[in-house]
This record gives C-alpha cells, structure tokens and sequence, in this order.
C-alpha cells in the first residue's frame, strides 16, 4: 500500500524509527515485517507470558507459533482508514504485517499454552515444563 506522508522526509523517519527500535532489542533477533509490536515478557513461578500490544489487530490477521523454546507472532494491521483522496496530517500508527520471534529460556508446555486477545492486548501463557515440543495455538 503507498501512503501519503504530508511532510517530506515522514517515510523515512518512519523507517529509522524502526531501525533503532530494532537496535535497541539486540536479544530478540532480526525478525522482519513493517513495523514490531511492543511487549512485556513476565516469568512466574508456574508460566512464562507474554503481553503484546496489538490494538487494530483482529484475530484472523494473527498466528501464534510455539516451537521448541521459541515463540513467533505473526500478523497484519490494517490501515486505521482508507478514503479515496485523503490526505494524512499524521500517520503515527503503524500498519503492514509483523513477526516477533521470543526464545524462552526455561522448557515449556505447548499443550497447555493458553492465548487470548482482549482491549488490543494479546495475552499468551506459557507454562512450565521439563521439555518443550512444538504446537500452533490460537487466540480466543
């Protein structure tokens, strides 16, 4: 999709955004996708889980893979609007599709994960195991 940046440079400012969110996440590897949801990572003594904010995103636009120790999220946002002729002052909200990758560092139980999408917020559980396999888990 082309997009109209009302100021010149906005594209690339966009894109160096990117970059450097990038750099600043050396542990989460080179995933690749137009723009990176944020997360919160959070380990309990029973689970690992993983909150990303993915407000926009509806549930047929995302997939959950869990395989060994290593988490992806895969997705597409959607434009926030699309008129013919319109003209963005401010295009501040990212769209296009994403992929996150986590490496979980304690085995885990992909029988069990539990994921679920509520207010824009994506919740997967992840709970503890003595060994890992692999599984596709679905958001409610």
């Amino acid at each position: 999709m082309s997009r109209d940046y009302s100021a010149p440079g906005d594209a690339l400012r966009a894109q160096m955004r990117r970059l450097l969110h990038n750099l600043e996440r050396p542990d989460m590897g080179s995933d690749e996708g137009a723009w990176a949801p944020a997360v919160d990572i959070v380990e309990t003594t029973e689970a690992i889980i993983i909150i990303a904010d993915l407000a926009g995103v509806s549930r047929k636009d995302l997939k959950i893979m869990v395989d060994d120790q290593v988490v992806r999220l895969y997705g597409r946002r959607e434009p926030t609007l699309r008129v013919a002729g319109a003209r963005y002052h401010r295009m501040e909200i990212e769209t296009g599709e994403f992929v996150r990758s986590f490496r979980v560092t304690v085995p885990i139980a992909p029988n069990r994960v539990e994921a679920s999408l509520s207010d824009g917020l994506l919740r997967i559980v992840l709970p503890k195991r003595s060994r890992a396999s692999s599984v596709e888990v679905q958001a409610v």
